[in-house]
């Protein structure tokens, strides 16, 4: 996956839309993507190596969770 910009600017944008629309439907194409941002920022935790990266990448795990459940 190509992402532009840093991971850690892109899990804060996917968290914030997944905030921003937690009441309202989200296409799978965009659960996909989120999937696909958190399997790249595991990849590169060790890079990473920031707290508040490492609770984002969990953070969008659980958005991530509820919207498959719904």
């Amino acid at each position: 996956m190509q992402i532009s910009g840093s991971v850690h600017a892109n899990l804060r944008a996917a968290l914030h839309s997944a905030r921003r629309l937690k009441d309202g439907p989200v296409h799978p194409d965009t659960v996909d993507h989120w999937t696909r941002l958190v399997e790249v920022a595991k990849d590169h935790l060790s890079e990473l190596d920031s707290f508040t990266t490492r609770e984002m990448v969990k953070d969008l795990e659980r958005e991530i969770s509820a919207r498959r459940a719904e």
